[in-house]
C-alpha cells in the first residue's frame, strides 16, 4: 500500500484498506511527526513567550500560575512527547469505536480494525499540517498559529466563542473529515451521501460543544 495514495488518489488507498486493514506504519508515522512538532515548539520558544501567549488570550491568573508551573525544566518535553505517544492513538481509537458503533445507522455493519485502518488513514494529513505549522511558526515567531478561519477574522477576541468556532474549522482538518466519509463509503459500499452528512454532522456537534468552553484554542 502506498500511503502517498491518501493524498493523490485517496479511493485507491481506501480501496487497498478494504482488502488488508493497515494501520501500524500510518500511526507510527503520526505519532513521530506529532514529537518533532512538539520538539519544535519547545525548543523554539522559553517559558515566558508561552506564558506572553496564555495573558495575551486573556487565560485566568490561577491558570497562568499553574501553567508556569509546569512549563519549568523538561516538564513540558516530556509531557509533550507522552501525549503525542499516548493521547494522539487514543483519540484515533475513540474515534474508530464511534464511528463503528454508529455504522448501523447507514445500513451496514462496521469491523472494528478496518474502521480503525479508515481513521488512521484520513489522519495521515495531519502530517502536512503540522510541517505547514513548523514553518509557520518559524516564521511568524509564535507558537500559536491558524490553518483555520480564525485566519480571516484576526479582529475578534480570542476568549470568545465565535474565535474558538472558527479556530476550530481547520482547513486540514475538513480534508480530513472528508477523507473519512469517502473512507468510510468506499470500504463499506455505502451509497449516497449520508455517510457525509453524518461524518460532518458529529464532527460540527464537537466544536460547538467544545467551543462552548473557555480553554486553548485550535491552533
Amino acid at each position: 500500500m502506498n500511503l502517498l495514495d491518501i493524498y493523490f488518489s485517496p479511493a485507491k488507498f481506501f480501496s487497498n484498506l478494504k482488502e488488508k486493514p493497515k494501520w501500524l506504519i500510518p500511526l507510527i508515522i503520526i505519532v513521530v511527526v506529532s514529537i518533532i512538532l512538539t520538539i519544535v515548539v519547545l525548543t523554539s520558544f522559553g517559558p515566558e513567550q508561552r506564558l506572553a501567549q496564555l495573558r495575551e488570550r486573556n487565560i485566568p491568573p490561577e491558570q497562568i500560575e499553574r501553567a508556569e508551573k509546569m512549563m519549568q525544566g523538561p516538564i513540558p518535553l516530556i509531557s509533550g512527547i507522552i501525549a503525542a505517544v499516548i493521547f494522539t492513538p487514543a483519540m484515533l481509537l475513540v474515534i474508530a469505536l464511534i464511528f463503528n458503533f454508529i455504522l448501523p445507522l447507514l445500513g451496514t455493519t462496521g469491523i472494528f480494525l478496518t474502521t480503525f485502518s479508515c481513521i488512521v488513514g484520513a489522519a495521515l494529513v495531519r502530517i502536512p499540517a503540522m510541517f505547514v505549522k513548523i514553518i509557520l511558526i518559524l516564521i511568524k515567531g509564535t507558537p500559536i498559529v491558524h490553518t483555520s478561519f480564525a485566519l480571516f477574522v484576526p479582529m475578534i477576541a480570542k476568549n470568545t466563542f465565535l474565535f474558538r468556532f472558527l479556530s476550530k474549522l481547520d482547513f486540514f482538518t475538513i480534508w480530513e473529515v472528508i477523507l473519512i466519509g469517502l473512507g468510510l463509503q468506499t470500504i463499506y459500499a455505502i451509497k449516497g451521501k449520508k455517510n457525509y452528512y453524518l461524518v460532518f454532522g458529529i464532527w460540527l456537534l464537537y466544536i460547538i460543544v467544545t467551543s462552548l468552553f473557555p480553554g486553548r484554542a485550535a491552533q
